[in-house]
């Protein structure tokens, strides 16, 4: 019998949120499970990390969900002190989620989910961050039970020859599971928000204006082939994602002008 691949299980809900006790449920039957998350909420945090002051962690207990590390500082902070420092071996996955709340489209740049997986990436780990589009959805344990499947037919999908280190955001649709349209494999949308800021009376900083951030995003691809699109009309996005950020498109025009005497 082959050993059990290890997972190395996070989120930016923190350690008590119900989506990661879920996937928890799931893949630990079939897994080495190691969860590291957040002692608090960590969402729309992007990829912080924790430079300026130490990083603080204890082993959960009897009273909490599960067994694992509660770490006080970011989701990409869970994965860089877990894989560096915490586990004895480098895991063989690593998975983010899930999430209350969408990622698709931009806001897998702000997202601390997606950022865990990003930072798996960075080790050469193959990464999954999984997100549910409504908030409080009575369908995350549902979708969760598919979590398996989706990482092993992802893992043992033909790869291309160049190891480009890819993660891979997967969001769910708000729909009941059984009325999903099933599995659509997308490109990021690239849908921005239109923010309105809000004044609040925030009396513990009488001298500040406080204000809180809305925003809906504004002219979603009407193609099911981007993510937003495809997970509104009910469909699970399945999103392969990159963290090189060069505009290749860009470097001969640049190097024409600027290399060879034009600037």
């Amino acid at each position: 019998m082959s050993k059990k691949k290890t997972i190395l299980l996070t989120n930016d809900d923190g350690f008590h949120a119900r989506g990661i006790k879920c996937l928890y449920d799931v893949l630990s039957p079939l897994y080495n499970v190691i969860a590291a998350a957040p002692e608090k909420e960590q969402s729309g945090v992007s990829h912080t990390f924790t430079f300026m002051r130490p990083l603080f962690y204890r082993e959960a207990g009897a009273n909490d969900q599960m067994p694992g590390y509660i770490i006080n500082g970011s989701p990409a902070d869970c994965v860089k002190f877990a894989i560096s420092s915490l586990i004895k071996n480098k895991p063989d996955i690593v998975v983010s989620g899930i999430n209350d709340g969408d990622n698709s489209g931009l806001a897998a740049f702000y997202s601390g989910t997606v950022s865990a997986a990003r930072e798996g990436a960075f080790y050469g780990i193959p990464s999954f961050a999984f997100s549910m589009f409504n908030r409080n959805s009575p369908f995350m344990g549902q979708y969760a039970e598919m979590a398996p499947m989706l990482i092993d037919e992802i893992l043992n999908a033909p790869h291309p020859p160049l190891d480009m280190r890819v993660f891979y955001n997967i969001n769910f649709p708000p729909c009941d599971p059984s009325e999903s349209k099933g599995f659509k494999v997308t490109w990021q949308s690239m849908a921005n928000y239109e923010d309105e800021y809000r004044k609040i009376e925030d009396k513990s900083h009488p001298s500040f204006g406080g204000h809180h951030v809305y925003g809906d995003r504004m002219a979603i691809e009407e193609s099911n082939s981007f993510d937003s699109r495809a997970v509104l009309n009910g469909y699970i996005a399945v999103t392969p994602l990159n963290f090189d950020s060069t505009a290749h498109w860009m470097v001969p025009f640049l190097r024409q002008k600027i290399e060879d005497g034009e600037a």
